[in-house]
């Protein structure tokens, strides 16, 4: 429904109900009105006619029936509204009842009626009420004698039919113009709220122009009310709107050439770190075998510190090696060229291999070692070489991290359970754990969560253990605590089709 319909109907409903309940509302002070006016004139009647009604009862009833007859039929005929005339004694006796004109069987009072009408007819103040049937307006007037005494009392029935005819015109005269107030009211509402709501249907029609981009509209709106001064106001929101537009645009190929550069630069520096890696691993593999052969005592015997100056090279060509096989493998993720060979094997045995390869490195911190692994876990499937280096990654870095006498514990298990999925592999350490808000930055390229750069490196290896999984598609998370150690956590899946590996 169309706002111009809602308000024209919300307008008509309060339009109509404000009508029926004004006409209500005056039918109802109208028909009080016209009561009151049958009560005032019913007592004036009965004021001029009460005295010469019992005055005639007492002289021609008994000895001139024919002038009193006639004297109560005149006043039936010289008011209409008059029905019965009745003339009572005052302990209740009815003496004489107008119906025996018409012919018509009295009414006799008895019961409730009866009690109610002897208490009125005992007053010497008129009553006026309604019979218990709703017909008549029911009058009973006292006649006092000019020395005081209460002998009579009349009583007037006066039809409502008359009333409710009038109350039936009154009615039709009153809804008759209520109807044609409404709809005059629904017309003129009609034209007004075409005339507000013309320049909001504009307004819209010029915003869903501009929702489907065009910008170049303009809002005609002349009004100088409330309207006028929304068109204004969104007239500007739109000149600024397309103003920014085009800055927007002439940023967006400002950093469009910004990113081509950045990206030329990257891949140079990819290129070059690659380049430069390679270059070096050859003369550095020399002399670390060299150093090994010589360390051996191959080239001669060597004395007791010749030998720990050789301990001393060796350790650092190892740490410069690996390092430079990070940024070897950096380089190499870095630009895409990674490819994933997947095969089936037993991650057990991957883990036993690469402990026996850093198995120097666990003697020499004095860290033990705990394996969580079943048996009955099954064989993954993934790039067995990567995966190997990932593992090399994580236990170098809790080997780096745990102080000496510390424990590192590798666990193993089937995610909920169930023999096919995907298993959970997990790396403990009791180190110094990592903190909170550096838990984030982890994986990042060459991050140190430690800025005084205790722990020597180049800050590659988890981001290389990162790159490795993402290029699995799998996750790998973090659990740490300050100087409670950390948990690495990543699944691999497993292999359904064998148990090759």
């Amino acid at each position: 429904m169309s706002f111009r319909a809602k308000v024209l109907l919300h307008t008509n409903i309060t339009i109509f109900f404000f009508m029926i309940g004004l006409a209500s509302l005056l039918l109802h002070l109208r028909t009080r009105e016209v009561e009151e006016t049958i009560e005032r004139d019913a007592k004036t009647f009965a004021t001029l006619t009460v005295g010469p009604i019992c005055e005639a009862y007492d002289n021609y009833y008994k000895s001139g029936y024919v002038k009193f007859r006639e004297l109560i039929i005149s006043l039936l005929s010289l008011n209409k509204k008059l029905d019965n005339i009745s003339i009572y004694s005052v302990e209740g006796k009815e003496l004489f009842n107008s119906d025996e004109l018409k012919g018509r069987k009295t009414t006799t009072l008895n019961g409730v009626q009866k009690e109610s009408n002897i208490e009125r007819i005992k007053k010497i103040s008129s009553t006026f009420t309604q019979t218990a049937d709703g017909k008549y307006y029911d009058l009973i007037f006292p006649y006092i004698e000019p020395w005081g005494w209460h002998r009579y009392s009349v009583r007037f029935l006066v039809s409502k039919e008359c009333l409710a005819h009038d109350i039936l015109v009154l009615r039709l005269v009153v809804f008759s113009l209520t109807f044609l107030a409404v709809v005059l009211a629904s017309l003129s509402s009609h034209f007004i709220v075409r005339a507000m709501t013309f320049p909001l249907e504009h307004l819209t029609a010029t915003a869903k122009t501009i929702a489907e981009g065009n910008l170049d509209v303009t809002f005609d709106v002349k009004s100088h009310d409330e309207i006028g001064t929304l068109a204004k106001t969104l007239q500007g929101m739109v000149t600024r709107i397309k103003r920014d537009m085009i800055s927007l645009k002439k940023q967006k190929d400002i950093l469009t050439q910004k990113n081509k550069e950045l990206e030329r630069l990257s891949n140079l520096k990819t290129q070059f770190l690659a380049n430069i890696t390679h270059e070096l691993v050859t003369p550095l593999t020399s002399v670390k075998g060299y150093i090994e052969y010589i360390y051996q005592g191959k080239m001669g015997p060597l004395s007791p510190t010749q030998k720990k100056g050789l301990e001393v090279a060796r350790k650092n060509i190892n740490r410069l090696h690996r390092q430079i096989t990070d940024l070897l493998d950096f380089a190499s993720l870095e630009s895409g060229k990674v490819k994933i060979s997947l095969s089936p094997f037993h991650i057990k045995k991957l883990i036993k291999d690469v402990i026996t390869n850093l198995s120097t490195s666990f003697r020499d911190k004095n860290i033990s070692y705990e394996e969580k692994i079943p048996d009955s876990i099954p064989p993954v499937i993934a790039d067995k070489e990567k995966i190997t280096q990932v593992f090399e990654n994580l236990l170098t870095n809790a080997v780096k991290y745990t102080p000496s006498g510390g424990k590192i514990t590798i666990s193993c298990y089937n995610l909920d359970g169930a023999p096919k999925g995907k298993v959970k592999i997990c790396v403990a350490d009791t180190g110094i754990g990592i903190p909170e808000e550096a838990q984030k930055n982890i994986f990042d390229d060459f991050y140190h969560f430690d800025p005084r750069h205790k722990y020597k490196g180049i800050g590659l290896g988890l981001s290389i253990v990162k790159s490795i999984l993402d290029a699995h598609k799998e996750e790998i998370e973090i659990k740490s605590e300050r100087n409670k150690g950390s948990i690495f956590c990543f699944t691999l899946p497993v292999y359904i089709g064998g148990s090759k590996g």
